[in-house]
């Protein structure tokens, strides 16, 4: 009992030490696979973060130098020839500004030009006047330095760049209008299409909607955006390797086989050792019974040698002198003799069969008559005991294909079971003719065997709970059902309804084909 509670202490704090080892092991294994994937990803990321900014600050200084070139126009003796100048050469030189003008410090017009239609010029005066100018902070404007204006008045989108300059103590403002169409529809696609073709572009506006190229929502995280940092501010550009959607669902696949390919060893670890304690405790429980079966053993052997030994030196000093205590001593000798051959003879038998060596005659038999000598033999004791065994035999019982010799030590080891823990209950033995087998059944009347043991009853070494005072050594049933499965059949037990257990061997009946040379004619 202590060693017993000592192994359970054992597997209960090693079981989980072991799960939690096997957890642990998984866990950084899949942090660690992830983190590569990562570092991979970050990679990619890297790569195609500087393509973007050098493409953001490529566009950004195109448009900053054209703005250099416009302002440098700008004659404070003759304002007009500001817009006029530029008019002339805007189409070819700067393309993409569509009006500028020059403001005094009160914010009037002193000129003003235009490549606009009347009505977009009507447009983006409303919306200078209203909105744009107030927007600018023109008061606060350093002189000298530029500042844009990026944003969306109505439904139409402006880049407004002005200029603060001084002169003889006063201020004076030149502005600049870029027509944003103009970049989507003229700059983006020479810029990001004539890439070098293994990235894709697009550009989206502050609402996230898109201005430029198709949808990259497909990339991932492969996705790699940066704004433009002075001009078009609230426009993004994002770029995405063209293979993103593939390696985005390469990387989704990749994380649920991790986690797969990781569950399933630690659950095979699990598996593993659980298979290993169950191995060991279930060798342990063998070696434990082997113990029993040994000490049994022993003790069935020596109890009839020392009967034997006692009562033939008895005979031998020639102290005993009537001639009925002789012939009654001389019985208890064969009887002991007997239950030693048995004995031996069941473990030599399971020996063999531990070993492999057990081979068996097979030959036709009648079942009724090899029974009928099972019943000779163990007859003598019944009587001894003050048992009755009866028989019953079906009218055409099938012949079988069997070793007499094996048949007959099976049923003896029921006879003998039946009488162990049938408490001197009858012994009532049946021959049945079943579907293309022979059915041998031996009840007894005692207590029946317990519902927790009759899965186990065949099983070597077991002994049944409630009968530990019986004699034997535990391995008769498991004998039977080796005998039973090496002839074909099978062997089971079960309680009878009227009381007492019922061991059954089937053996299947021998075929028409298997006839010998002498009954065929």
């Amino acid at each position: 009992m202590k060693r017993s509670w000592r192994n359970r202490a054992v597997y209960s704090v090693l079981l989980p030490s072991l799960a939690i080892a096997a957890g642990i092991l998984g866990y950084y294994s899949w942090m660690t696979a992830s983190q590569f994937a990562l570092l991979g990803e970050q990679t990619i990321a890297q790569s195609t973060l500087i393509i973007v900014q050098e493409k953001v600050e490529q566009l950004d200084a195109e448009i900053i130098a054209t703005e250099n070139r416009i302002f440098s126009l700008v004659d404070l003796e003759d304002p007009e020839s500001f817009s006029t100048t530029w008019r002339r050469a805007a189409r070819e030189n700067y393309p993409s500004t569509r009006a500028v003008m020059l403001l005094a410090e009160d914010f009037s017009i002193m000129t003003y030009g235009t490549r606009l239609s009347r009505r977009d010029r009507a447009s983006f005066l409303s919306a200078f006047e209203d909105v744009i100018l107030q927007e600018l902070g023109l008061p606060r404007l350093r002189p000298g330095r530029l500042k844009h204006w990026h944003g969306t008045v109505g439904r139409r989108s402006y880049l407004i760049t002005c200029k603060a300059i001084r002169s003889e103590g006063s201020r004076y403002y030149a502005i600049a209008y870029h027509d944003t169409q103009y970049f989507r529809r003229d700059i983006f696609p020479t810029l990001f299409e004539s890439s070098d073709g293994r990235h894709v572009y697009n550009v989206i506006d502050e609402f996230g909607r898109r201005v430029f190229g198709p949808n990259l929502a497909q990339a991932g995280d492969y996705l790699v955006g940066v704004r433009f940092p002075t001009t078009l501010y609230n426009w993004r550009l994002q770029v995405a390797p063209e293979q993103a959607p593939r390696l985005e669902a390469q990387g989704r696949t990749r994380a649920i086989n991790e986690i797969v390919l990781i569950g399933t060893a630690f659950l095979v670890i699990l598996l593993g050792v659980g298979f290993l304690l169950y191995a060991a405790s279930k060798e342990r429980r063998l070696n434990e019974m082997k113990s029993v079966f040994i000490a049994n053993v022993s003790h069935e052997l020596k109890t009839p040698l020392s009967v034997i030994r006692m009562f033939g030196e008895m005979l031998l000093t020639r102290r005993v002198r009537s001639d009925e205590k002789k012939n009654e001593y001389l019985e208890i000798i064969c009887r002991e003799s007997e239950r030693l051959s048995q004995l031996i003879e069941n473990v030599l038998d399971f020996s063999a069969v531990e070993r492999g060596k057990r081979t068996y005659d097979m030959k036709t038999v009648d079942l009724n008559a090899v029974v009928q000598r099972a019943l000779d033999a163990f007859r003598y004791r019944a009587e001894r005991e003050g048992t009755t065994v009866k028989m019953r035999a079906d009218e055409g019982l099938p012949k079988v294909e069997a070793d007499e010799q094996a048949i007959v030590l099976a049923v003896i080891n029921l006879l003998d079971n039946a009488a162990k823990y049938g408490e001197g209950s009858p012994i009532e033995v049946s021959l049945t003719a079943g579907k293309d087998e022979a059915i041998i059944k031996v009840r007894d009347r005692g207590k029946g065997i317990p519902e927790a043991d009759l899965r186990r009853v065949f099983e070597r070494f077991f002994r049944g709970s409630g009968h530990e005072g019986a004699r034997g050594s535990g391995i008769g049933l498991s004998m039977v059902k080796h005998i039973a499965s090496a002839h074909g059949g099978v062997a089971w037990a079960h309680n009878h309804p009227g009381g007492g257990a019922v061991v059954s061997i089937a053996l299947p009946a021998r075929r028409p084909e298997r006839l010998d040379g002498a009954e065929a004619r």
